[in-house]
């Protein structure tokens, strides 16, 4: 497009002039005023001329004035004045205040005015090129710069958001409830067995499902909904302005539509399972912190529950609140284990037909040290370390420490039948853990016949073939084996030939009610005679009272353990507790 050039003079034989000498060469337009050229101009924009040429001196509006304007509303505009001599220090002053580009004596000749307006014409192209470089360049940096914060606020995997973003929306969800009455959800979602995708199809496989799964979240989810990825196969979603209703509705739908996905891979296909926890948020919700501890904890109980399926946590879910609890005790276990603050107790287990001294029999119980130093009972912190796999590094500590302590306790060593120490269901049949009992051993002077392990019914039945092989390894080397809380399984005599146990130890629920229940009581003289005549012992739990015990000595029990005889002691009572464990 060829570029116009405005020329502005009083004298319309100037302007004709100028018409004829570079009408052919150059776009011209003329005015005769200073009014007519800003007419011409038009309002403040683009600007329809790249080129102004005003003379000084022109009644009502100078070029002075003239330019100044049209350097405001089009600055673009290339400005160029014609002065006669008596002004120049005007046109001087003018040009150097940045008004004009140049300015040209009066009378210019044709050839002269020919020269400024190439000239002026190359220095608007210029500028304009540079514009348009630097427009050019601006978009790139802004597509660059949202590319960069997309890239901040969402999972390049998935495309959906990511953590980060996920939580920012979490927190205003949060506030908005608080401060505003609000109600939404969030949703905790998990790929159940996801490894299995992978370590059958390669990780290409699982990150192509993983986009999938995103594609469905970010379809179904509803306009307003933020859907994110959590983490390597959990997701999250945020269902805004939701009651805890229509929360269940929507996500079960959503999970439906889950269920029916299909899954292909190569040759092969796999359904999709997931496990959801769903929490509203409210007003009452403490933190995001707390919010994601109680959604990924729902979500665990969905997972317990059996998978793929949706578990609503609310105050009054008493399996959520139990998991939290669950959780908390997580760190606290771990600190103790690190600062020794657990202790060792003691229970006498006495024969009710004692014939010879058979010397001290008790079994070692654990407590843990709070940081205020309180004494903390196992039946608060035990579940939670067995449910998140801590309890085998327990099992460790105690079996360290309690021979620990026999050895630095010759007389009391001496004088002991048998020392009972439990071991939770982990540690039956953990190769490690086996390695270690067997090492502990060869290092210390406690004789292995002086050491009996109890294991629940449970634990052993849930691990039945390893648990044999565990017991049969170690009573080879003499150590005896208690089957704890026997009587609950719904086969428990079943597995009596299986499994290689000295002792039974009866289950408390049953023994604390025989001296008034017939049933109890009958429980109690099956398990005490089949015991005997497979060759096991019993120990009958929960004595309290002497009827109790009387009872027991009618069936032929051949132990008892309870608060009628002892009640637990700290094992520091017996001699100094070895507290120092090893790496």
């Amino acid at each position: 497009m060829t570029e116009r050039i405005l020329l502005v003079d009083d004298e319309p034989f100037i302007l004709s002039g100028y018409r004829r000498g570079l009408g052919k060469q150059f776009t011209i337009d003329t005015a005769t005023s200073g009014t007519e050229a800003l007419e011409m101009f038009g309002p403040e924009g683009s600007s329809p001329y790249a080129v102004v040429v005003s003379d000084m001196r022109m009644p009502e509006m100078d070029g002075v004035e003239l330019l100044e304007r049209l350097a405001v509303s089009h600055p673009e505009a290339i400005r160029i004045m014609l002065t006669g001599n008596s002004d120049q220090q005007t046109a001087i002053n003018a040009v150097n205040q940045g008004h004009v580009f140049k300015f040209l004596s009066k009378p210019c000749a044709a050839a002269d005015l020919k020269v400024a307006l190439e000239e002026a014409l190359e220095r608007y192209r210029s500028e304009r090129e540079r514009e348009r470089i630097a427009k050019r360049d601006a978009v790139k940096v802004q597509h660059l710069s949202a590319k960069l914060i997309h890239q901040t606020r969402h999972d390049i995997l998935t495309g959906l958001a990511n953590r980060h973003a996920f939580e920012l929306r979490l927190k205003n969800s949060l506030e908005s409830a608080k401060q505003e009455g609000r109600q939404h959800i969030f949703c905790f979602i998990d790929i159940d067995h996801f490894h299995r995708i992978n370590d059958a199809c390669g990780y290409t496989a699982g990150d192509e499902l993983l986009r999938q799964l995103g594609g469905l979240l970010s379809h179904h989810r509803r306009s307003g909904d933020l859907a994110a990825r959590l983490g390597s196969d959990q997701f999250g979603l945020i269902l805004s302005d939701c009651n805890l209703q229509d929360g269940q509705q929507i996500i079960h739908t959503l999970h439906e539509q889950m269920k029916q996905h299909v899954f292909h891979w190569e040759e092969s296909s796999y359904d999709l399972s997931v496990s959801i926890g769903l929490v509203p948020v409210t007003r009452d919700n403490d933190s995001v912190a707390a919010l994601f501890s109680a959604a990924e904890t729902a979500c665990n109980v969905a997972k317990d529950e059996g998978r793929n399926q949706v578990h609503i946590g609310d105050e009054q879910d008493s399996l959520l609140t139990q998991r939290l609890t669950e959780i908390q005790w997580i760190s606290r276990i771990n600190k103790a284990l690190k600062e020794h603050r657990f202790r060792l107790y003691y229970q006498t287990i006495e024969p009710i037909n004692q014939i010879d001294n058979e010397g001290e029999h008790y079994e070692i119980l654990i407590r843990m040290l709070g940081e205020e130093g309180e004494i903390i009972p196992p039946g608060e912190f035990l579940p939670a370390a067995e449910h998140y796999h801590l309890s085998p590094q327990i099992d460790r500590w105690v079996i360290l420490n309690t021979l620990g302590w026999l050895n630095d306790h010759p007389d009391q060593l001496q004088a002991l039948s048998l020392c009972s120490i439990n071991l939770s269901g982990l540690s039956i049949g953990d190769r490690e853990m086996l390695t270690f009992i067997q090492e502990t051993l060869e290092n210390s002077n406690v004789p292995p016949s002086k050491i009996c392990l109890e294991v629940t019914e449970t634990a052993a039945i849930a691990h039945l073939d390893a648990a044999v092989k565990f017991m049969q390894t170690l009573k080879a080397i003499g150590v005896r084996f208690s089957l704890d809380d026997f009587g609950t399984g719904l086969s428990s005599f079943a597995y009596l030939r299986t499994l290689p146990v000295d002792f039974l130890k009866i289950d408390g629920m049953f023994v604390r009610h025989i001296a008034r229940n017939i049933i109890d009581w009958t429980l109690v003289k099956s398990i005490n005679d089949m015991g005997q005549i497979m060759g096991k012992q019993t120990i009958a739990e929960f004595v309290e009272d002497e009827d109790i015990y009387n009872q027991l000595h009618e069936i032929g029990a051949n132990y008892a353990q309870g608060y009628l005889l002892s009640k637990p002691s700290p094992l520091l009572e017996k001699g100094i507790l070895l507290v120092e464990q090893e790496s």
